[in-house]
């Protein structure tokens, strides 16, 4: 009977063994035909690469386009690149990467950046925007399982690598890599899901790879498109980046936060997030409070609400505004949704604010995703006036004349001759005052056509970098337009 026990383990750990064999069948046919057969050697081709960001935009949404060009060369341990990336100006970028090391020269930069861990980690995932080479071979080696959710069309095997849960799908018909997903957490967009599409595919002394690679970021709101070309297997190649010998990853390092908050006038404090550089402003009226700014994230959003009921415990937060869409005015504006503030916006942003409110924030969930509230909007057009009876504000929309957005809002207090605006005066702390720039005539002339009279304007953002004022004697901004006006 003992025999007869063992014999039937080790028929059900073969068993066992041939299953799991079955199900890894696609990954390991994968693997064979786009990194075994390079045996050993690199994959080098050239690439052209149509690149879209989000910047500093004059409205939500709005691409900015790069032209990128470059060479490459991989293998399963190596990843090197050679990066041209060409727009109003010309930048280069070095990358060199292996399982050990991460060696980098940012655009514009010539020494080595200080590489972190995390973003080490993360390397294996940014490779697959040119070749999918290397991460694929970390799933196999990984022995990576076959997920419950493979389907007729697609083996499907999903990890996670560095807080990104990441899923490849590769076709049942060929065994070649279809597609490969990435889940990560953004502070300001919540979950987003990055796919690289891979397609035309092409072999050399029968190793694979895609001709064109497309790529759908932040839940495919911008695509990026790659096409490669001359593309060779050689034993050897140059290195792009010599190792140092004090070579070391830097400490990924949580970010602290530093608060002070400054009581201006009895109705109007300020919070300076030293942290994020950012200036905040809580306005208190009689029965409730209004909120102007809340930079990046709902953190920092959660920190605000917390000073503002520490100014005045018993009144509720009735108003958020922002200056304009950036994220460091608009992105902590969930933590205000969930309190029941209404977030006062022009008819055009609504629909990015409401993307921010209602964006999934599964993979790190804040106080909204726990607790879903409906978003309280409240337009406005021309201008606004908050007032409890006795105390006012008055906000007004000058938009594309702040010469940096279409949607931008100043606040302006009466009694105090007080203009809190986010980032368009830029005068130097020291030496003499310059003249003004488009941003800051922008907003001179707006002024200008208000009517206002102001004696001093607050700034939201720089507080400490850039070595700019943030409290500034409006005759310094006029002194600005007269040097201009020469």
């Amino acid at each position: 009977m003992k025999s007869f026990s063992i014999l039937l383990f080790l028929s059900a750990m073969c068993c066992g063994s041939s299953v799991a064999v079955a199900k890894n069948k696609s990954l390991r046919l994968c693997w064979a035909k786009q990194v075994r057969a390079l045996d050993n050697q690199f994959l080098t081709f050239r690439y052209q690469e149509k690149r879209n960001t989000l910047e500093h935009s004059f409205e939500p949404w709005e691409q900015t386009n790069w032209d990128c060009k470059g060479e490459i060369a991989v293998k399963h341990d190596c990843f090197q690149k050679n990066d041209t990336l060409i727009g109003d100006q010309t930048y280069f970028s070095k990358t060199q990467w292996s399982p050990q090391s991460l060696l980098f020269v940012d655009y514009g930069d010539k020494d080595l950046f200080a590489v972190t861990n995390a973003m080490f980690q993360r390397q294996v995932l940014e490779n697959c925007r040119f070749s999918p080479i290397s991460l694929i071979d970390y799933f196999y080696n990984q022995n990576i399982q076959q997920d419950k959710s493979s389907d007729k069309q697609f083996s499907i095997y999903k990890t996670e690598i560095n807080q990104a849960i990441v899923t490849l799908y590769i076709q049942k018909s060929n065994h070649l890599l279809f597609k490969i997903t990435t889940l990560t957490d953004n502070e300001l967009f919540g979950d987003v899901l990055t796919t690289y599409n891979y397609s035309n595919f092409l072999s050399i002394n029968q190793l694979f790879y895609p001709q064109n690679i497309s790529i759908d970021k932040i839940n495919g709101k911008l695509t990026d498109t790659i096409n490669l070309s001359e593309a060779t297997l050689q034993a050897s190649v140059p290195i792009v980046l010599a190792l140092p010998p004090d070579y070391k990853l830097n400490t990924d390092e949580a970010t602290k936060a530093e608060i002070k908050v400054e009581k201006y006038s009895e109705n109007i404090h300020f919070i300076e997030l030293k942290h994020s550089d950012d200036k905040v402003m809580i306005v208190e009226f009689k029965d409730f409070m209004l909120v102007a700014e809340a930079p990046l994230n709902s953190k920092n959003g959660d920190l605000i609400i917390a000073e503002a009921h520490k100014i005045a415990p018993n009144k509720p937060i009735r108003y958020f505004v922002f200056g304009h869409h950036h994220p460091h005015y608009l992105g902590g504006l969930r933590p205000f949704v969930h309190a029941g503030a209404k977030v006062i916006c022009s008819k055009a942003d609504e629909p990015y604010v409401r993307y921010i409110a209602e964006a999934p924030h599964t993979l790190n969930p804040d106080a909204l995703q726990k607790q879903a509230k409906a978003l309280q909007t409240e337009e406005i057009v021309h201008e606004k006036t908050i007032s409890d009876g006795t105390f006012e504000m008055k906000i007004y929309f000058i938009g594309n004349k702040s010469a940096h957005t279409n949607d931008y809002l100043v606040y302006y207090f009466p009694s105090e001759k007080l203009l809190f605006e986010d980032d368009l005066v830029w005068i130097s702390r020291k030496g003499e005052i310059k003249k003004a720039g488009k941003r800051q005539a922008g907003l001179y002339n707006a002024l200008k056509d208000l009517k206002l009279d102001i004696k001093t304007i607050i700034q939201s953002w720089p507080v400490a970098d850039y070595g700019v004022k943030t409290v500034i004697p409006f005759e310094d901004l006029e002194k600005s337009m007269m040097l201009e006006q020469k």
